[in-house]
């Protein structure tokens, strides 16, 4: 996928919607294999791991959570757009994950009942996966991911298979 014989190593980001970060921990808790992923790929953005957030495009995007509010869903569409390889990663991202339970549910009276000035709150009536909204590459599912699968999929990339 990726052209070997570029001088530059693919660069990778992390995106974080609706979620509980456990997709992002399990990458950053790939420990060893995280530093060796640093020596094949340029982490250029993934703010849970570092302040050094340089901008697109992105060789690969690994994209964690689901679409909240209309912010994440002109957010998620600019990711796409600086991206070649899209990633979603975890339940949140390819199904909605927990959030989504309010997709069965009246949100306003949520938000009237949990929050003490819900006209603060601005969400959409539904929280749903990045496949609904930008055209995926690869789905990881799991809550959270299986690490050996993101390596798998990562070095399949880089290395062209």
């Amino acid at each position: 996928m990726f052209n070997p014989d570029e001088r530059q190593r693919p660069r990778l980001a992390v995106f974080k919607f609706a979620s509980c970060d456990g997709c992002q921990l399990s990458i950053l808790n790939l420990e060893e294999d995280l530093l060796a992923l640093g020596r094949i790929l340029d982490i250029a953005y993934f703010p849970e791991a570092s302040s050094d957030m340089r901008p697109g495009p992105y060789d690969i995007a690994l994209v964690e959570g689901s679409i909240t509010t209309a912010e994440d869903a002109h957010r998620i569409l600019a990711v796409r757009q600086q991206t070649k390889v899209l990633i979603t990663i975890g339940a949140c991202a390819t199904a909605g994950g927990i959030q989504a339970l309010r997709n069965w549910a009246d949100v306003e009276s949520f938000k009237r009942e949990v929050y003490p000035s819900p006209e603060y709150i601005q969400s959409l009536g539904t929280s749903t996966p990045i496949s609904e909204h930008v055209h995926v590459d690869f789905e990881l599912w799991g809550c959270p991911i299986d690490k050996g699968q993101l390596l798998r999929v990562i070095t399949d990339l880089v290395a062209g298979v």
